[in-house]
């Protein structure tokens, strides 16, 4: 059976927060949704007028029967509404410490109208250290403490985890600006960061809908980290595409907008990011890096002579502050890629590769793939250094990258401090079912062992833009000829 989530939360009668949104969610992930509902609500798309509670004695048998019956393999708490609905989840999770717990702390509705009675505040945080990750927005994570944001952020989250929050997700959907920023901590020190461009208007059930996403990938073995970056581009489609029942209202969530099938899931290697984009495919072959001292009218016949030589990936690689030649350059390659039927990378820098509408690859530390992918759409190209480590190849996979980068394999004059990686490397990385790159100190003397390992393309700099213009394309077509 499909991994079960148990979504524990209120009835919202418009369908757009609450067990409603769980449910589409969690089922377009793949997972199994589960449901006890903890309170009825008087609402619409635009306000709370009330709600009612259901008893703890009700509760408590809805959820013994699901966990005995079906193979729940995560926990999402989204209204509680009472401090007796906190103890019955407290009574769950100690009783099943094993199932992953997301709890979103739902204090009130985007809109307005208060969803918590009595002392609920005071007591919710007795969950805290129960829960694998909370997900308040700022302004519930303001109430949950005794800090105000953003100039005591530091001292708002070190108050939560001193409440017993192991990790927190920090949304940033209140907060202004024309990005959203997300921060997760975990034991009190920020783990990853995502930034999102803010959508016109207001959303009912955005919440709702990002915890039970992150949910359903907990439930499906994924790691906190991959399960909140994939909820987070899942999310940002759904918003995209949300319905808006009136003009100056909220919209709700179209969370039909593309789902997940359970089989789409690679459960061994957890290669998410391949499955979650139909992506285009890499070109086999040579890929081509530019050299970064080329002047612009040297750069582009290099390029182009290496294109007549049948090289179907160029990336462009200037570390320069010129961001107008930066620009000028990338779109003269674009169109010379075009010509040739040729995919264009850009290193290291996303907006450049938004602008001129190419592929993108990244290093460590250079920003998130996930949130690469989100900006550059489905079908753009999107690498992955990751040096000698199949860690950081998993990573890459599981955030959606297209390709994985290996290397260094030889010295290099580019990178001559770079640390050498084994050619054993290639084989193993076949695993995650992605195209392989060696990059390196590569020449067309040494490639073919590289090849033979596994390698889909072998990277080169010098060995191409060193020559002189007139050697490139049959130096280009040598290369070829290694992959026949």
């Amino acid at each position: 059976m499909r991994p079960v989530v148990l979504c524990f939360s209120g009835l919202d009668p418009s369908g757009g927060a609450g067990l409603q949104a769980d449910i589409e969610t969690v089922a377009a992930f793949g997972a199994h949704p589960a449901v006890v509902c903890t309170a009825l609500t008087i609402q619409d798309s635009q306000q709370v007028y009330g709600f009612e509670t259901v008893r703890a004695e009700l509760l408590q048998a809805q959820a013994d029967k699901i966990l005995a019956d079906l193979p729940v393999k995560a926990i999402k708490c989204g209204m509680l509404g009472s401090i007796e609905t906190i103890a019955v989840i407290e009574r769950i999770a100690r009783t099943h410490p094993h199932i992953p717990l997301v709890l979103d702390p739902v204090l009130a509705a985007n809109s307005g109208g208060g969803l918590t009675a009595g002392d609920f505040i005071q007591q919710i945080h007795r969950l805290f250290a129960l829960a694998t990750v909370i997900t308040p927005n700022t302004v519930e994570a303001q109430r949950l403490s005794s800090f105000h944001l953003p100039d005591q952020e530091a001292e708002l989250i070190a108050d939560l985890t001193q409440q017993g929050a192991n990790a927190i997700l920090l949304k940033g959907g209140h907060e202004s600006g024309l990005m959203i920023h997300n921060r997760l901590y975990q034991h009190g020190k920020l783990s990853q960061s995502s930034q999102w461009p803010r959508l016109a208007g207001e959303f009912h059930g955005s919440g709702c809908t990002l915890a039970s996403a992150i949910a359903a990938g907990l439930a499906q073995g994924l790691s906190l980290g991959v399960a909140i970056t994939r909820a987070e581009v899942w999310l940002h489609e759904a918003l995209k595409n949300a319905d808006k029942p009136h003009v100056d209202g909220q919209s709700i969530p179209y969370r039909r907008a593309f789902s997940f099938a359970l089989s789409d899931l690679n459960t061994c290697g957890k290669n998410v990011g391949k499955r979650l984009f139909a992506l285009k495919g890499v070109p086999k072959g040579l890929y081509l890096i530019t050299d970064n001292n080329l002047e612009t009218a040297k750069l582009l016949s290099v390029v182009e002579a290496a294109l007549k030589g049948q090289t179907k990936i160029i990336q462009y690689r200037d570390k320069s502050t010129d961001s107008q030649k930066r620009l000028r350059e990338a779109q003269a390659l674009k169109q010379l890629c075009d010509i040739y039927q040729a995919e264009l990378i850009i290193n290291d820098d996303v907006a450049l590769a938004e602008a001129v509408g190419a592929g993108v690859h990244l290093g460590r530390g250079d920003g998130s793939i996930a949130t690469a992918r989100q900006r550059l759409g489905k079908d753009k190209i999107i690498g992955a250094t990751c040096h000698n480590s199949l860690t950081f190849a998993q990573q890459a996979a599981d955030e959606g990258a297209s390709y994985l980068a290996f290397g260094a394999f030889f010295p290099s004059a580019t990178k001559p401090n770079a640390a050498l990686a084994d050619v054993g490397i290639l084989q193993s990385a076949q695993q995650f079912g992605l195209p392989i790159v060696a990059i390196g100190g590569i020449t067309l003397e040494n490639a073919a062992p590289l090849i033979k390992a596994g390698a889909h393309c072998v990277a080169v700099v010098h060995d191409i833009c060193a020559l002189p213009i007139a050697n490139i394309q049959q130096r280009a077509n040598a290369y070829r000829t290694l992959f026949l």
